[in-house]
């Protein structure tokens, strides 16, 4: 059922990011709609890479002061989303992989995501399915 949803998901947003590029594209032209995607990519890229190792430099410091490092690894988790969905040509998915790499829009991606698995963990649906 999950990964049902998931390849809806994907997709969805593969189908919105096409149209949206061909949409731009007959707007401001082919060329210049390439030249955006390259653009957002790059720029991604070189966030992604900051954001990569200055997270890695977290999670190492609170291993060295013998603290799990659970904030910083999801962090960890959100920055490599961000960088996977840069990869992806689209606009979409550009817009949410710099939103998962900047730190501030991260932090609240984070705090719904917490929500959503605490509401999860205490849902009948899911004690169900470990129950199994």
């Amino acid at each position: 059922m999950m990964l049902g949803r998931l390849i809806v998901l994907f997709i969805t947003v593969s189908l919105l990011d096409l149209l949206l590029l061909i949409a731009l594209g007959r707007y401001i032209g082919y060329l210049k709609t390439v030249l955006i995607v390259i653009g957002i990519g790059i720029i991604g890229a070189i966030i992604a890479e900051r954001e990569g190792l200055y997270t890695f430099r977290r999670v190492r410091d609170e291993f060295y002061k013998g603290n799990l490092p659970t904030d910083e690894l999801m962090d960890g988790v959100f920055v490599l989303a961000g960088g996977v969905m840069l990869i992806t040509p689209g606009l979409i998915t550009d817009v949410i992989g710099i939103l998962c790499l900047i730190p501030k829009s991260r932090k609240y991606i984070k705090r719904f995501t917490l929500t959503y698995l605490k509401y999860l963990l205490n849902s009948r649906i899911f004690k169900i399915k470990l129950r199994r």
